[in-house]
């Protein structure tokens, strides 16, 4: 931009010192002055389409909103306004003073004076040429009086005294415009007769002027000759005098020279107007064009620290201005340079710092999550997202309070930390279930308000105790079950044979009627105490678990051989079992019961709709084996996805509850796990994980 500007200025100053010597009528170069015109104006077109061209980026960075656009447009419009008012003035007060001196060289006395000289002139000439009319009346009227005679007109025209004052005499015929009689000493020209000429004569009688022949003033004119030969016309050409066809001949040339510099003023005019115009357009919009690239080179170190300082307030403290001056916007320069590499320094302790207490805060086992005083998430470690099952950047800076308005799994979050906070003012840590996707987490937690000089805010730390409780729950259970079973057992016997005994006994001694009455009661004692044996075999299976035989076996193959037990069933299996080889370490028995309790439930469940359909799918995840069982009719219930795997909770009508629990510990004594779920699409799904090998059996 700096070189076109320069070549823009060399081009002007040559231009421009072309028109001034062009403006000269002597000069060589006066012939060009109007090229030389032509090309300064287009020197001055491509200097205001630059100039344009520069003020429409600001103008778009204005409307863009760009930081610095304002302060340039306001640089711009005074150093404009510096640039042109300026040279308007030097040109308003130039012109003027050209118009005037140039019109004061040429005053109205001096063309006054010339025009009346001029006119004196004609008058002097307008007598002389009468006196000559009136001498060549004497000669027309000798002429007319030789012709009444029939007399020769030559001798006339020779003989007459009066005629040695003309330098030319003939007689012409009007009708066939023949020379009848000449007298033309000094062998003048004769003039052309035309019909104009001929139709004046006839009408007027005489046509005279005044002729320059070879710088000679003549009167001369035309009178016709009436009479007979009334066709015929004198014609007399008369030297004027000589100091009068001089004076005249001076001022005409004074009127001629006069009106030439009258024209030259014009002229002179135009030239010095055209030349101080364009001279003062160049000057104005290089100065304009000068001074807005001035105004962006003033601006450009102030821009070029807003985007540092852009680059910082987005994080990057890397950045390093160029210093390329050494007043007071280069010193601020090295100061902004001096400024971030202190914030580098301090972004570099803090990292480290911060490093180090995630460190920390990563190796614990418990979460960890922090809220400002706003109750807006700030900070979590990674095992607290491990707990929680979700991720929490989506939900950092947002106040937990308003995350029970999103979806019901943020939802949930928002109720586990709202029960956490309770605990602010408390000792006691709070024990909090939460469901999450598939599984049911016991959490305990404890919230603890931070110091003020630290920003204030709460820390919530909670920790998963799921395992634990789960434990406990199943160790308390396990006891009750021994006892219950050892108590209900022993008792149970005795009263089916008495039962038996007491039908046996009495059936032929009552009547019929009795008979049947006593039939239906004992059945239905010996039918309950068999209940009572299978729920108390129940109670012994859950509390002492046999041990299991583990063997290599294929699981979808017994799958398939559990499904040959429910192709009688009226409801429609979707099987999808991988055709990978689900080689599983497993107790046959054990892993045969879970599956045919998952279809028994499943069935159960899908006769509540009118097609009832049971999903089966098997896939390989990584090294494990995920086995998902699917139905549509009934769903999960909330209670029952908070705690289906507790003894004796169970949502179907004459369900002892000890399924789930049963299957969750074959499960777990498998290495696995199983999770329920109720799906989008509006299924309940059972999902199952097994290890690929299990090399410890159940009681380690």
């Amino acid at each position: 931009m700096r070189r076109l500007i320069l070549v823009m200025t060399v081009l002007c100053v040559v231009t421009l010192y072309v028109l001034a010597v062009a403006t000269g009528n002597t000069s060589v170069l006066s012939q060009y002055f109007w090229f030389a015109f032509g090309f300064a104006s287009l020197l001055v077109l491509t200097l205001v389409l630059m100039a344009g061209s520069y003020w429409w980026k600001l103008l778009q960075s204005r409307h863009r909103h760009e930081f610095g656009s304002k302060i340039a447009m306001r640089l711009a419009a005074m150093f404009t306004l510096v640039a042109v008012l300026p040279g308007l003035f030097l040109f308003g007060v130039s012109a003027q003073f050209i118009s005037h001196s140039i019109h004061s060289w040429f005053g109205n006395d001096t063309e006054e004076a010339l025009n009346r000289s001029i006119s004196l002139s004609k008058s002097a000439l307008d007598y002389e040429l009468d006196n000559s009319v009136r001498r060549a009346a004497n000669i027309q009227i000798a002429l007319m009086a030789a012709n009444s005679l029939e007399e020769p007109l030559l001798p006339v025209l020779e003989s007459n005294d009066k005629n040695k004052q003309f330098s030319q005499l003939n007689i012409r015929n009007l009708s066939n415009n023949q020379l009848v009689a000449e007298y033309n000493p000094q062998h003048l020209p004769t003039p052309e007769l035309n019909d104009n000429l001929i139709q004046n004569l006839h009408t007027t009688g005489s046509v005279h002027e005044i002729e320059n022949i070879n710088n000679i003033l003549y009167a001369q004119g035309w009178l016709i000759l009436p009479g007979r030969a009334h066709d015929n016309a004198l014609f007399f050409r008369q030297p004027i005098p000589a100091k009068v066809a001089q004076d005249a001949t001076l001022i005409e040339a004074a009127r001629a020279k006069y009106g030439e510099l009258s024209f030259t003023k014009k002229s002179l005019q135009t030239f010095f107007l055209a030349t101080l115009l364009m001279a003062t357009l160049l000057a104005i919009v290089l100065a304009l064009l000068v001074a807005l690239l001035f105004a962006r080179q003033f601006v450009a170190p102030i821009l070029s620290l807003a985007d540092g300082a852009r680059a910082v307030a987005k994080g990057d403290l890397d950045i390093q201005q160029t210093i390329y001056r050494n007043d007071e916007l280069g010193q601020l320069t090295s100061l902004f340079n001096h400024m971030t590499v202190q914030l580098r320094h301090s972004r570099e302790q803090q990292e480290a710092a911060r490093h180090y207490l995630e460190h920390i805060l990563n190796s614990l086992t418990t979460g960890v999550v922090t809220l400002n005083q706003e109750k807006c998430l700030i900070t979590f470690n990674q095992m607290a997202e491990n707990i929680l099952g979700q991720n929490l950047n989506p939900i950092l800076g947002q106040n937990i309070n308003q995350l029970s308005e999103q979806d019901p799994q943020v939802a949930m979050l928002a109720d586990v930390f709202q029960q956490i906070l309770v605990t602010e003012n408390q000792n006691k840590p709070a024990q909090i279930t939460y469901n999450h996707k598939d599984e049911t987490l016991i959490l305990l937690g404890k919230a603890t308000p931070l110091p003020e000089d630290s920003g204030g805010g709460i820390v919530l730390v909670f920790d998963d105790v799921t395992a634990l409780v789960s434990a406990q729950k199943e160790a308390a259970w396990g006891e009750v079950a021994q006892r219950l079973a050892h108590e209900i057992r022993n008792p149970l016997t005795p009263i089916q044979l008495s039962a038996e005994r007491l039908a046996w006994k009495l059936h032929d001694k009552l009547n019929e009627a009795d008979a049947q009455i006593l039939n239906r009661a004992t059945n239905t004692i010996i039918r309950q105490v068999a209940a009572m044996k299978d729920m108390v075999e129940t109670f012994r299976n859950y509390s002492r678990a046999p041990a299991l035989k583990f063997t290599n076996l294929d699981l979808n193959e017994l799958i398939r051989e559990v499904l040959v037990l429910y192709e009688s069933s009226n409801c429609t299996f979707a099987v999808n079992l991988s055709k990978i080889v689900m080689n599983v370490n497993a107790d046959s028995g054990a892993l045969r019961q879970v599956i045919h309790n998952l279809l028994k439930n499943a069935v159960e469940a899908a006769t509540a709709d009118s097609s009832p359909e049971v999903s089966i799918l098997t896939e390989l995840n990584n090294e494990h084996i995920l086995f998902y069982v699917s139905n549509n009719g009934k769903t999960f219930s909330q209670e029952m996805l908070l705690h289906a795997f507790d003894p004796y909770v169970t949502d179907k009508p004459g369900g002892t509850g000890l399924g789930l629990p049963v299957v969750k510990k074959i499960i777990e004594e498998h290495g696995g796990r199983i999770q329920i779920s109720n799906q989008k699409n509006g299924l309940a799904c059972v999902k199952i994980t097994l290890p690929l090998q299990v090399n410890r059996n159940a009681k380690q």
